[in-house]
């Protein structure tokens, strides 16, 4: 199964059981999220492609948290003291309080499964991997073109504190990629989204996208996110071009409604079925 672990901007707690959509919402047990940007965008366009597929439903292991880091610790504990009862084959970290504490643990955790799942991290969860030197652990980061300069800071605690050289230099992204390899401070694959899209494996580039292009979707808040969740079901699926195919239906999504700077993230997910019985015809 797919578990998706990450924190939700909601009331404190823990928050377990399988993603579902339901109108613009996830639901999550017996919790509603709003979709709107974060890891609800990213289980919800991962539930979108599992029920397109018939695949099994991801299970969400979120921790609820306004700030204080509570349910950060909530979720962390879960994970790492039952991941082996969900059986998963692949994880995403996403969202979440990069307390360095649980970091190591939860490695520990994940190589001590019978089988080692595909592993992809997002946001805070590259940032936990990249500050405990686990990265290279992982199968897939998924930064964006600003994360990117952290992942190439081998002293960077946080995206915050990259060195302002780094930046004034306007080091290219095949520089930038190098030195995160170099510094074995990112996954065996690295999809940077942007302008283009490129896959990176071991820091070779693999494959670029820049079409259709659209610059709206640059604005829209949450498009990284379903990008993260559409290839974690793709890659259970086994699809052999998974994160490819991600982008691609990112990008066909955005073209498919017209998306401009106003265009909210659930109008994207709603249309992930539609962009895969287009994308499945034309192929």
């Amino acid at each position: 199964m797919i578990v998706l672990i990450g924190t939700v901007p909601y009331t404190t707690g823990l928050y377990r059981g399988e993603a579902a959509i339901e109108g613009k919402s996830l639901r999550v047990n017996n919790a509603l999220f709003p979709v709107e940007r974060g890891s609800a965008a990213m289980a919800a366009a991962c539930a979108k492609v599992c029920e397109f597929y018939g695949l099994e439903k991801p299970q969400c292991i979120f921790g609820g948290d306004t700030g204080d880091g509570q349910g950060t610790d909530l979720m962390f504990q879960e994970a790492i003291g039952k991941l082996d009862k969900y059986d998963p084959t692949v994880i995403v970290l996403h969202y979440l309080f990069p307390k360095i504490v649980y970091g190591l643990p939860l490695v520990r955790k994940i190589k001590s499964l019978a089988q080692k799942p595909q592993l992809i991290a997002d946001a805070g969860g590259m940032y936990l991997m990249k500050v405990v030197n686990q990265a290279g652990c992982f199968d897939v980061f998924t930064p964006d073109e600003g994360e990117l300069y952290f992942l190439a800071d081998e002293f960077a605690p946080h995206p915050l504190y990259v060195r302002s050289q780094l930046v004034q230099e306007k080091i290219s992204r095949e520089k930038l990629i190098e030195r995160a390899y170099q510094n074995k401070n990112t996954a065996v694959i690295t999809v940077v989204k942007g302008a283009v899209d490129t896959i990176y494996q071991n820091g070779i580039k693999q494959k670029d996208l820049s079409a259709p292009d659209l610059a709206a979707m640059e604005a829209i808040g949450g498009t990284g996110d379903t990008i993260t969740g559409m290839l974690a079901a793709l890659r259970f699926r086994g699809e052999a071009d998974a994160d490819y195919k991600a982008l691609h239906l990112n990008r066909l999504i955005g073209k498919m409604i017209n998306c401009n700077a106003a265009t909210q993230i659930n109008a994207f997910i709603e249309a992930i079925p539609r962009a895969l019985e287009s994308y499945e015809k034309n192929i």
